[in-house]
């Protein structure tokens, strides 16, 4: 009997499932918390290197101007808590220099160390405490290089553009564009420029003729530079003209001349010195042409009333920027109202501009065969164009004149 009714209850498999369901299911729910649980620590993490990222980028933006360990944490702070940090749940400590790893004491590192503590939800069945999350990154400050052609238009298709058969070398000399067109420096067609490096607001288009042996690839979407001469005064223009603006006669005819306000243009086709000052060309050219030789320091030449600049090919020139004063380390100076002229530089291998070309409304075009190079020669303009065999050297260091560099920028590197 007994036996029969066993029989019976252990043949009657009827809600075996709902049985094995119901033994099952905490194990399921359990497994699915856990791994919701998981999942959430895994974002919430991934959300404190986040703030890590933003945070480093933001406090070593903080060493290109204050170098103060309180601003560089209120910055870090700002940016983190942009990014959903919050800060009744955790901390944030920010080391400069950086204290930990490869860049450890390097005095342009910022290390950002982002936590948070977390409450254990089903975990807390099987251990007791906080879970502790964190994210860390160091960030570098990278020093800018020192630029010698710079395009200051922020909008203009080529605002470098090296093209037909130039053969550019430049040396310790970089180049950047303000421009944010997607093709801001153009290399194109047979053109040629070997240069540290390129850079540029805006992006970079170039053929194979662009080499560089500072840069693995051109930098793009950098920073733009600041005209490094926006605050410079213009000089006065109020003197009465110079008796003789053209400078000519025979093949040996030479002349000494001074500054003052040239009316017309000043042409140069003999030997020629020019004594130190600011020589004012209003109106006309500033031309010197093929059998012009012109030598002079502490010289700038100053171009207003829509005067422009035009060396011929052959011309030999050897003049030299001042080296203090209101018009340091500028030889030509373009009036900033002047409208946007072509300035034309040829010139021979013998020639030297030591100083800069500043045209910040103007088109600066080297052309021919021209070398015009050696020396200490930078060039800022609105737009500049490269169509010969341009040699440029900004090694300044003797001149005693200001670098100009692109913008430094900042990279996380931890």
């Amino acid at each position: 009997m007994c036996k029969s009714i066993l029989r019976k209850i252990t043949s009657d498999q009827r809600g075996t499932i709902a049985t094995f369901t119901a033994l099952l299911m905490p194990i399921v729910i359990g497994g699915l918390g856990l791994g919701a649980e998981a999942s959430f620590w895994y974002f919430t993490q991934r959300k404190l290197q986040n703030s890590a990222d933003v945070a480093a980028f933001a406090g070593a933006a903080q060493l290109r101007t204050n170098r103060s360990q309180q601003l560089i944490e209120n910055a870090a702070l700002a940016a983190a808590v942009k990014t959903g940090y919050n800060t009744s749940n955790g901390t944030i400590t920010a080391e400069w220099p950086a204290a930990n790893g490869t860049y450890a004491g390097d005095i342009n590192t910022v290390e950002i160390t982002v936590s948070e503590s977390l409450p254990r939800l089903l975990t807390s069945l099987f251990s007791e405490g906080n879970i502790a999350l964190s994210g860390r990154a160091v960030a570098e400050l990278k020093q800018g290089f020192p630029t010698c052609i710079l395009a200051l238009d922020p909008d203009a298709s080529g605002a470098v553009t090296f093209t037909g058969s130039s053969d550019a070398t430049l040396e310790s000399c970089n180049v950047h564009a303000n421009s944010l067109a997607e093709d801001s420096v153009v290399v194109t067609g047979s053109g040629k420029v070997s240069t540290p490096c390129v850079s540029a607001a805006g992006g970079v288009s170039a053929t194979s003729g662009l080499t560089m042996d500072e840069c693995a690839t051109p930098i793009e979407y950098a920073d733009p530079v600041v005209d490094p001469f926006a605050d410079v005064p213009e000089p006065y223009t109020g003197d009465p003209c110079e008796p003789e603006n053209t400078f000519a006669g025979k093949p040996s005819s030479t002349y000494t001349i001074s500054e003052g306000r040239y009316c017309g243009g000043l042409t140069i086709k003999r030997t020629v010195t020019m004594n130190p000052g600011v020589y004012v060309v209003d109106g006309g050219s500033f031309a010197i042409e093929s059998t012009g030789l012109v030598e002079g320091t502490d010289v700038t030449i100053y171009l207003t009333n829509g005067a422009t600049v035009s060396v011929a090919g052959t011309a030999d020139i050897n003049l030299t920027a001042p080296n203090s004063g209101d018009y340091k380390n500028i030889l030509i100076f373009v009036d900033r109202n002047n409208p946007n002229d072509t300035h034309i530089f040829n010139g021979s291998s013998d020639s030297t501009l030591n100083g800069a070309v500043y045209a910040a409304n103007g088109h600066v075009e080297y052309a021919g065969t021209s070398t015009v190079g050696g020396g200490c020669t930078q060039i800022v303009a609105k737009t500049v164009e490269i169509t010969g065999d341009a040699g440029i050297g900004s090694d300044c260091t003797l001149m005693g004149f200001n670098e100009i560099k692109n913008e430094q920028m900042i990279a996380l590197v931890e």
